[in-house]
């Protein structure tokens, strides 16, 4: 798509537009022809920036369909749902998700109308339907959008097995699998299970029935396996969660194409990636390691050998300032036997390029220009992806108490990032990490100092992007609240984080309690450090009482943070004197701590002890 709208073609546009609206609507060539120049500047404007105009482009498009109220006529009836569909997308790059609603709602019935005709119409219901489904789950209206799953669910069971279109196997599949995702955002764990165990198995039968399965098959399977096992991990089912996960790895190698297969050694470090997080989740922190420590060797050969593709091609076509440098020595082509053929042939894996090929990139710069634009793109996206590897790295190492070797990792993961313009999401990231990990190492004014530059560059990504950026914006001022060694400024990122992360768990309670408790357990901490007992006690006891539900759901991921939340209601309670409250919190802690050591001591072996030491502090005189 271009950057924005071609504007000589839009005024030619409204230059029709303007003589329709003229005329009165019976001399009109047909009762709709409006629409058809409307639809087209709607579709033409369809660009950042030009959203709100294409909106009101598009309403006018609908109010001439709807004219007079009558319900519109058969022969303009897909034009309209496709206008309906237009809309409806226009509002949702705008974020106006109330509005999309009812426009979803009129799309599905006109399709289903549609459908009587032509069966392959039932495709753009469900996707109709689809879409309400997510803006519901978007709008925090979870039990609305799980009803309407599920009767999404029930719906495309009814509908017949050899209709024209998308298989209805597929349909059905995305459905289960959006089912699933809306069962996890009401707390209906177990039920979730069994809507992703039917879309994975759905996704099986397809990739099994054939030899050589397509990509969506075999992509959607994917999915749908690292789905099925985070539904068992919540459920606390950590054996079939791991069988899951190391099944969606074995697929993923199953699919590599020799060595030189770029694409899927891609595509694995990415499941390495995804599964390493989801393993640390589920308790497996030594698999997650080894998997995380996989997906960067992985990173790291990628991303030398898309460097190595873009030098090879500057070598071959270097610009004029390098050919000009060479004097006389051979330069370019001149270097290859048989004047770079071969070589063009291996970096745009293509045996059947041939010399005009090759002249067309020698002797047009704009086109030298392009073909290297995309060399490098292919070393940003190498090397940003070696970025998330590596903080995703540092944080496995931190959990299992590696300190140094987390804060090379993320030290590495920051280098890289900076390389890289458009690249302050990853970059925040790799702060943030590196941030926590200088912290545990008392290296506290490093730890602000990076945390402060990942709260700036999220605070104006959030700007622009609240949906997409708000939720990493609490992590970094949570990151902040911790490490800075000033107590006003630590309080002030404190109090904005939770003030986001209050907002966003409103929106979604099931998946938000995890981050909101961390956040109130170090609250806490930061209050009862400044003498400030009544305010660190609350936040203290909210975060016990917050983590309680899903520690005991999902206690290889949240029971940590239980534990260090009940730890920390301790020694509020002990410097107040209340000793038996603080005795009762850190009992449970010791407790919990004992049973997280059995599964993996170097994650919780120095918890431990240090929860021994307060809860000796609380035994009475």
């Amino acid at each position: 798509m271009a950057d924005g709208p071609d504007l000589r073609y839009a005024q030619v546009l409204m230059g029709k537009i303007e003589a329709l609206r003229g005329q009165p609507r019976e001399a009109w060539p047909s009762p709709c022809a409006l629409t058809e120049p409307l639809r087209s500047l709607g579709a033409e404007l369809d660009h950042p920036g030009w959203y709100e105009l294409a909106r009101l482009v598009h309403l006018e498009a609908i109010d001439v369909y709807r004219a007079d109220g009558a319900e519109v006529a058969g022969d303009f009836l897909d034009d309209y749902r496709r206008t309906l569909h237009s809309l409806g997308g226009v509002l949702v790059e705008l974020r106006r998700y109330e509005e999309v609603l009812p426009i979803k709602q009129e799309e599905q019935e006109v399709s289903l109308r549609l459908a009587v005709v032509d069966a392959s119409a039932l495709d753009e219901a469900n996707d109709a339907r689809t879409t309400s489904v997510r803006i519901l789950a978007r709008l925090g209206r979870h039990d609305e959008a799980a009803d309407s799953a599920a009767e999404a669910v029930r719906e495309i069971r009814r509908q017949p097995d050899g209709k024209p279109g998308r298989p209805k196997g597929y349909t059905l599949a995305y459905a289960l699998a959006l089912y699933a995702d809306c069962l996890t955002g009401v707390g209906r764990f177990d039920e979730a299970i069994g809507a992703a165990a039917e879309a994975e198995n759905i996704w099986r039968r397809y990739n099994d029935a054939d030899d050589e399965p397509d990509w969506l098959v075999t992509s959607r399977l994917d999915e749908a396996l690292g789905r099925l096992g985070g539904a068992f991990a919540q459920a606390g089912r950590y054996e079939e969660a791991y069988a899951a996960f190391a099944e969606r790895v074995e697929t993923a190698r199953r699919s590599i194409d020799g060595d030189d297969d770029f694409s899927g050694l891609r595509t694995l470090a990415v499941t390495l990636n995804n599964v390493a997080i989801a393993l640390g989740r589920s308790g497996r922190r030594r698999e997650g390691l080894a998997a995380a420590e996989e997906a960067v060797r992985l990173d790291r050969v990628l991303a030398a050998r898309a460097l190595d593709r873009q030098n090879r091609f500057e070598c071959l076509f270097p610009d004029v300032e390098a050919s000009l440098d060479a004097d006389d020595q051979p330069v370019g082509r001149e270097l290859f036997d048989d004047g770079g053929l071969s070589e063009v042939n291996d970096l745009f894996d293509d045996d059947e390029l041939d010399e005009e090929f090759i002249e067309n990139i020698e002797f047009d710069d704009e086109i030298r220009d392009e073909h290297l634009g995309d060399f490098r793109e292919k070393v940003r996206e190498a090397e940003l992806s070696l970025c998330a590897g590596l903080y995703n790295l540092g944080s496995d190492l931190h959990d299992l108490n590696r300190v140094e070797e987390a804060l090379a990792a993320g030290f590495e993961a920051v280098e890289i990032a900076r390389r890289h313009e458009d690249a302050a999401p990853r970059l925040a990231l790799a702060l943030n990490n590196t941030s926590c990990v200088l912290a545990d190492l008392n290296r506290q004014e490093e730890a602000a100092e990076a945390a402060r530059e990942a709260v700036t560059l999220l605070t104006t990504l959030a700007a622009a992007d609240p949906e997409e950026h708000e939720p990493t914006l609490a992590l970094a001022l949570h990151t902040l609240g911790v490490s800075a060694p000033d107590r006003e400024e630590a309080l002030s990122a404190s109090l904005r984080c939770l003030a986001i992360y209050r907002r966003l768990y409103r929106l979604d309670p099931h998946r938000l309690a995890g981050d909101l408790a961390h956040a109130l357990t170090d609250h806490g901490v930061l209050r009862s450090r400044r003498g400030e007992h009544a305010e660190a006690l609350a936040a203290a006891a909210e975060s016990v009482a917050m983590y309680r539900r899903p520690a005991a759901r999902h206690p290889a991921r949240y029971g940590g943070g239980h534990a260090s939340a009940l730890l920390n209601l301790a020694e509020i309670h002990s410097a107040a004197s209340s000793l038996a409250e603080g005795r009762a919190a850190a009992e449970e802690a010791v407790a919990l701590y004992e049973s997280l050591t059995a599964d993996s001591p170097e994650a919780h072996e120095h918890h431990l002890a240090r929860a021994r030491s307060v809860l000796a502090g609380t035994a009475p005189f």
